[in-house]
């Protein structure tokens, strides 16, 4: 078709006087192509580590990892949101004014999938090497006490790195760390090795990423992978 003669029909189909709902239809499809998919990628981000302060107590490592601590803790901020209360039967309507209707509820499932419990700890290492340094172990102490009282329950030990040096590089370190603290749980507290699994992202879920150097992304991350 020869353009002019496309241009000219393009005017009169759909900026013609009587065609402003084709007009907006166009615009709003426009509008949920660009929106998709920027919603579709918030739902593939996944819940962020709760970062632990240089010197956490084991009731504040019972809350991030297990969701819950024992009795004789004080109250502490819990990583997974509190069930909702049931619901009350309502009263009987007056005399004369219908029931409510009650409304079946959509197939699926009952509840929504509860928030992955995940905490990121600071375990210092030597230079450019898995060896856990002195003052780490205290905390990896307290660690192993929360998971020797967690029954069977499975955790991931992840290590991260700054980003400093290569991605091959840190990729591999932040693996051997991994390791060495699995390694550390299992000789020194006893907790099954079936139990822990560990994996290294390196650098590429910086905890600052604004600051990819920055000593605080360096750090290792337990998560709870349930029974």
């Amino acid at each position: 078709m020869h353009a002019g003669l496309f241009h000219e029909q393009f005017d009169t189909t759909v900026r013609g006087p009587n065609n402003a709902a084709m007009r907006l239809g166009l615009l709003f499809g426009a509008c949920v192509w660009l929106i998709l998919p920027v919603a579709a990628g918030a739902q593939g981000v996944p819940n962020p580590a709760m970062p632990m302060g240089p010197n956490p107590s084991e009731c504040e490592i019972q809350a991030a990892l297990l969701g819950t601590t024992g009795p004789n803790c004080p109250p502490v901020a819990m990583q997974r949101p509190a069930a909702p209360p049931p619901a009350t039967p309502s009263a009987s309507p007056p005399t004369g004014r219908p029931a409510p209707v009650t409304v079946p509820p959509l197939p699926g499932p009952a509840a929504m999938p509860a928030p992955e419990l995940r905490a990121a700890f600071r375990v210092e290492f030597d230079f450019n090497s898995a060896v856990i340094r002195p003052e780490s172990r205290a905390i990896l102490d307290k660690v192993a006490t929360v998971m020797a009282a967690a029954g069977n329950t499975r955790f991931r030990i992840v290590g991260h790195t700054d980003a400093v040096g290569g991605d091959v590089a840190n990729l591999a370190l932040s693996k051997k760390r991994a390791a060495a603290v699995v390694e550390y749980l299992v000789s020194k507290h006893h907790i099954r090795r079936d139990r822990l699994e560990a994996s290294g992202m390196g650098a590429r879920e910086l905890l600052l990423p604004d600051q990819p150097k920055a000593a605080a992304n360096r750090r290792v991350e337990i998560v709870n992978l349930g029974g």
